[in-house]
């Protein structure tokens, strides 16, 4: 394990970095939201890098490309280091980058024009903060690489490789093979607290730094003594290198993941390489020949997707959960899931993926889903059913009524019945979730919409368009102002999160929230709460909550931004595009990209359910609805069973823990 550094002091403690970069002309494939500006929807890619880092087992990560039109640096995903927040210099407004890099909190690139290192992100060991050799000032640079909280670059005119930042393992002190002293460098790659370069000349790499577990140690096959290199890479305890004369990736340093052990694929025995990258506990590279995309090491990280192994939409409506999200396809009305499925959530049924049936409208939650089947109107639900939360009754599932609208809550569900308009719930009751008072279960009122939370929920009364509410009100997520309640205004939306809710005001679309506000999640900015704008659709997530406004589509969140879940990107924010519907998850959120159809994802994406496959997010489909549950998400697609997942075997564990960490003693949840 890594020896700690100043404990004290520490800005990134335990943390990993996972540089990954790769160079060519087209669309960005990534395991995670990318923006329009550089997805194939309105721009292209000359080059993309991923960093990011764990700290205390929370992943946090970004990403980073030049747009191929302009030459912008366009990042997304974590920025609470302001690492995915290039400046002007290199943004497009005051110049452009010919190369970028993406360590762990901070990111670096090379001015377009200049040759200058310009950095961004966390300086706290001066990683950000790149000297005069190649800042532009008395040089510039070639290329630039960023380590874990270091960085190098190799300087113009001399190949002299120049490092900054962290030096406690001399990660930051290039030796004299490559400094210029007595040679110099072609390429260079910084990993954990170490780094490594290709010598001019000879090709042979050289590596210094932290070296506990043979990082910084090049074998003969590429080292110069057998054979040297073409490409190298530097994770965070292993590096990985292209042998020049066949192709081969040959990999070094630790491999407790298997991250240190490239296969027949791309190792020489039955195939080469043409590009590595190296992560935290996994490795990538791209085969001769089909640009198929090899992975290896942990299996979470190593399982790319159809579009980029070699094998191979947009939507009409979205919604997230925690940590998994659905969709239904436009054309087909199936549905498709992706994220965790440690409960089944993202396995939809027959009913609703398009073998037997398909879907109108879909609904996701921590463990579990409802679809209302289209050809019947029956309420489907799927997924943990501990507590009855996937088993509606006779009154929705269409043995006696059918329903017109479904929610998923945290451990219940709800539905409007179809001819009545009541308000059926089901599942746990510990609060009284499921028990929908008279003014809405069809006994003096019935309901136009309804919404289900963490233990509460909430329905809009027909006739008088009062919000009405009921379940825990620790927080007073229970209890809607005048301002929706029917006293001094109504409602024509309403929402339900981990223990907040918010609502649009009928006749204004203001935007008004109430409850839990420990992170902002309640506080409606001006953009929506009709001071400078309102809004078109409204999404409440667990600590966070999110918008359209009205008049632009543009998308707006608040609250928590811990995993990016409340910044959109580029493509639903109003720079590159605008939305038509969305949903909020645990930590991440999604939206419908007006225009396109694509579903379109940002946040928390550990189990890969900020990431919606080709068959929704605009590349192969499109869909008309989309729901996000625990760890998981789901959407209609022509082809049932389309979902991929990334499962983890204490998934429940962690959605309970991140779903409602203020009630983690009400086991009864």
């Amino acid at each position: 394990m890594r020896p700690p550094r100043d404990w004290n002091s520490l800005l990134l403690p335990l943390a990993f970095f996972l540089p990954v970069a790769a160079r060519a002309n087209g669309p960005v494939v990534s395991w995670g939201p990318v923006p329009a500006a550089v997805n194939g929807t309105s721009g292209t890619a000359t080059a993309i890098t991923a960093g990011g880092y764990e700290d205390f087992g929370n992943s946090v990560a970004f990403s980073c490309a030049i747009q191929a039109a302009t030459g912008a640096v366009v990042c997304w995903g974590d920025a609470s280091h302001g690492e995915a927040s290039p400046p002007g210099a290199v943004n497009g407004t005051s110049g452009t980058a010919s190369a970028v890099a993406a360590g762990g909190a901070h990111s670096c690139a090379i001015q377009a024009g200049t040759g200058a290192v310009v950095c961004w992100g966390s300086n706290f060991y001066g990683e950000g903060l790149p000297p005069d050799a190649v800042n532009g000032t008395s040089g510039a640079a070639t290329a630039v690489a960023a380590g874990f909280s270091h960085s190098c670059a190799i300087q113009a005119g001399t190949g002299a490789v120049v490092c900054w930042g962290s030096n406690s393992y001399l990660e930051a002190s290039p030796p004299d093979a490559v400094n210029g002293t007595s040679g110099t460098a072609t390429a260079v790659a910084a990993g954990g607290s170490h780094s490594c370069a290709m010598r001019a000349g000879t090709g042979a790499v050289v590596c210094w730094g932290w070296n506990l577990y043979g990082e910084a140690s090049p074998p003969d096959a590429v080292n110069g003594s057998s054979g040297t290199a073409s490409a190298v890479a530097a994770g965070l305890y292993h590096s990985c290198a292209i042998q020049a004369a066949t192709g081969a990736v040959v990999c070094w340093g630790s491999n407790s993941y298997g991250e240190g052990l490239p296969p027949d694929a791309v190792n020489g025995t039955s195939g080469a390489a043409t590009a590595v990258a190296a992560g935290f506990t996994h490795s990538c590279a791209i085969q001769v020949g089909t640009g198929a995309v090899i992975c290896w090491g942990a299996s979470g990280q190593a399982s790319p997707p159809d579009a980029v192994n070699g094998t191979s939409g947009t939507a009409s409506a979205v919604a997230a959960g925690p940590y998994h999200s659905c969709a239904i396809q436009a054309a087909t009305g199936a549905v498709v899931c992706w994220g965790d499925d440690f409960s089944s959530q993202s396995t939809p049924p027959d009913a609703v993926n398009g073998t037997s049936g398909t879907a109108s409208a879909v609904s996701a939650r921590t463990s579990h889903s409802c679809a209302i089947q289209a050809e019947s109107g029956a309420v489907v639900c799927w997924g943990s059913n501990f507590v009855g939360e996937a088993s509606p009754p006779d009154a929705v599932n269409g043995t006696s009524g059918t329903a017109t609208a479904v929610a998923a809550g945290s451990y219940h569900s709800c539905a409007l019945q179809a001819g009545t308009g009541a308000v059926i719930c089901w599942g746990n009751n510990f609060y009284g979730e499921a028990s929908p008072p008279d003014a809405v279960n069809g006994t003096s009122g019935t309901a136009s919409a309804v919404a289900a939370g963490g233990s509460h929920s909430c329905a809009i009364q027909v006739g008088s368009g009062a919000v009405v509410c009921w379940g825990s009100n620790s927080y007073l997520e229970a209890s809607p102002p005048d301002a929706v309640n029917g006293t001094s205004g109504t409602a024509s939306a309403v929402a339900a999160g981990g223990s907040h809710s918010c609502a649009m005001r009928a006749g204004t679309g203001a935007v008004v929230c109430w409850g839990w506000n420990g992170s902002g999640q309640a506080f409606p900015p001006d953009a929506v709460n009709g001071t400078s704008g309102t809004a078109s659709a409204v999404a409440a997530g667990v600590h966070h909550s999110c918008a359209i406004q009205a008049g632009t589509g543009v998308v707006v969140c608040w609250g928590d931004d811990a995993s990016g879940q409340a910044s959109p990107p580029d493509a639903v924010n109003g720079t590159a595009g605008t939305a038509n519907a969305l949903a909020a998850g645990t930590s991440h959120s999604c939206a419908i990209q007006a225009g396109t159809g694509a579903v379109v994802c940002w946040g928390w994406n550990a189990y890969g359910q900020a990431s919606p496959p080709d068959a929704v997010n605009g590349t192969a489909g499109t869909a008309s609805a989309i729901a996000a549950g625990s760890n998981f998400s789901l959407a209609v697609v022509p082809e049932p069973g389309v979902a991929w997942q990334l499962a983890v075997a204490l998934a429940s564990l962690t959605v309970v823990a991140r779903f409602a960490p203020e009630r983690s003693a009400r086991c009864s949840d």
